[in-house]
């Protein structure tokens, strides 16, 4: 009996633990968080629209920057 006592205390902890950490990426206020580790021309690219200069330039430094680690052959 004392057993399943602490099987149910546990599997009561993992159920709150869980619905405390999964969240949707949004606050109660509505706003919505960007990750951490974003480039910031990829965060510029969040709030741009999808044909703005601002989005063309977030593109334009994302290719220059893949441009710039790509490995170059004979070096």
């Amino acid at each position: 009996m004392r057993s399943t006592r602490l099987v149910y205390i546990l599997t009561a902890a993992m159920v709150c633990s869980a619905g405390i950490g999964c969240e949707s990426g949004k606050l109660e206020t509505g706003y919505a968080y960007t990750p951490l580790g974003d480039s910031p021309s990829k965060r510029r690219s969040y709030y741009a629209d999808p044909f703005s200069p601002e989005a063309r330039t977030a593109q334009q430094e994302r290719q220059s920057d893949f441009d710039a680690r790509r490995p170059v052959p004979g070096n």
